[in-house]
């Protein structure tokens, strides 16, 4: 039987441009924060709240929107993931989390570590991302995010 789980990964950067982790618990290794989306939960929501409970960091999602403008009383559209990224969790194809990622800007900088969930925390710059332990993907993702976000300025000085 396979198991698919719904998540949400957000790739947090602050106003210096560097990206928040966390060390996970039960992976040893550095991975942006994120979790299972909650029954009944919007996947844009459920990041910003993972965000908070495994971090302290309010932050807000970097609009991502066709604009299709689609949106009236009975409908509006939802930012869309940065990507979408189906995750075997066992090896095997038994076990997938379907990863909205987004990318996310941080309002405060105070990090509160969260034991159940992460061993340490931090703020990393690009370059520091590369010399990580953590999975090849999740470093490239970053790369890709960092290059969306310098195309688009979204933390650009005003």
């Amino acid at each position: 039987m396979v198991i698919n789980h719904f998540t949400a990964t957000g790739i947090v950067f602050n106003l210096k441009k560097q990206i928040l982790m966390i060390f996970h618990n039960k992976l040893k290794v550095w991975l942006p924060p994120g979790g299972h989306i909650e029954e009944n939960e919007l996947p844009d929501m459920a990041v910003i709240r993972e965000i908070f409970e495994e971090t302290g960091i309010k932050a807000v999602v970097i609009p991502n929107k066709n604009d299709f403008l689609l949106t009236d009383k009975h409908c509006r559209e939802l930012a869309l993931p940065f990507v979408i990224l189906l995750e075997d969790i066992e090896g095997n194809a038994t076990h997938n989390h379907i990863d909205m990622v987004y990318i996310c800007t941080a309002i405060n900088d105070e990090l509160v570590l969260q034991k159940s969930e992460a061993n340490d925390i931090g703020w990393f710059s690009i370059e520091e991302i590369g010399k990580l332990n953590t999975f090849e993907n999740v470093k490239k993702e970053i790369y890709k995010a960092n290059e969306f976000i310098q195309k688009i300025g979204v933390l650009e000085d005003k």
